[in-house]
């Protein structure tokens, strides 16, 4: 695959825009690098993990919806996805291109702002997890890709920014701030209006199927971020694990951009 020349002249023309360069700084700045500084009162490095996780977790898919929604459009508006395509390249290759460029323009900086905070809170508090945290850095650049992918995909179907940037944010909605009541609603429905206590394990599945809660799942296990939701309870399936939200979570940033594809590929451009 020649996806390569794409990646590298979309990271260098991403870290050029002053409006993602603001985004990222907030991002690493005011809120990850913010909860090493100010962290809680507690002195537990688990402590610092979960107040980090609690300021990523709403705003890193928006940081990734926000750099991957024109990845595809811009260049379809302003012609150069034609002389793009014009060279040797396939537009599978753009398209891998795209998505490699864009999350290393999320993933450089992220990780950077987390080693950094990290780094700073081990030195101020006790129980530092190294080991721990490293995963908590991974899956949140993957969680972060994830909404690329998806932006990505939207941006590779609909052919104005409206469309795109409705669809996208939508998903984020339902994907990230209303999955467990959508989950939740499907089975009281279900059973009509009396729904048991636990829950079936086909909904205990259902719930991890989210890319936020397959994220979720990945840092409490280890770090023991307060939830309630079925997949991180003891009576939760065998099943239902690490490995399976790790599994979710990478199907979630090679899926929406596999599907966009099959429609951008047959596309009239």
């Amino acid at each position: 695959m020649n996806w390569r020349p794409t990646a590298r002249k979309d990271f260098r023309d991403s870290i050029r825009s002053r409006t993602i360069w603001v985004l990222l700084a907030a991002l690493v700045g005011l809120f990850v690098l913010g909860s090493a500084v100010f962290g809680p009162e507690s002195g537990a490095f688990p402590a610092f993990v979960r107040t980090a996780f609690g300021n990523v977790y709403g705003l890193v898919p928006l940081i990734g919806i926000a750099l991957g929604y024109k990845a595809v459009l811009y260049e379809r508006e302003s012609g150069s996805l034609v002389l793009a395509l014009s060279l040797p390249q396939s537009r599978r290759d753009f398209v891998a291109g795209k998505l490699v460029g864009r999350s290393l323009v999320l993933g450089f900086p992220l990780v950077a702002g987390l080693v950094v905070a990290g780094a700073v809170a081990a030195a101020q508090y006790d129980s530092a997890a190294p080991a721990s945290y490293l995963v908590f850095v991974g899956a949140t650049v993957l969680y972060g890709v994830a909404f690329v992918s998806i932006a990505i995909a939207c941006s590779m179907s609909f052919e104005t920014d409206r469309q795109v940037l409705v669809r996208a944010i939508g998903l984020y909605v339902a994907l990230d701030r209303a999955w467990i009541w959508l989950v939740d609603t499907i089975v009281s429905v279900l059973f009509r209006f009396n729904a048991p206590s636990p829950i079936p394990d086909w909904a205990v599945a259902l719930q991890l199927a989210s890319p936020s809660e397959a994220y979720r799942h990945l840092v409490a296990v280890r770090f023991e971020v307060d939830s309630a939701h079925a997949h991180l309870a003891a009576e939760a399936p065998a099943v239902i694990n690490s490995w399976t939200a790790l599994v979710v979570l990478a199907g979630w940033v090679l899926g929406p951009v596999a599907i966009g594809y099959l429609r951008f590929r047959d596309a009239d451009l």
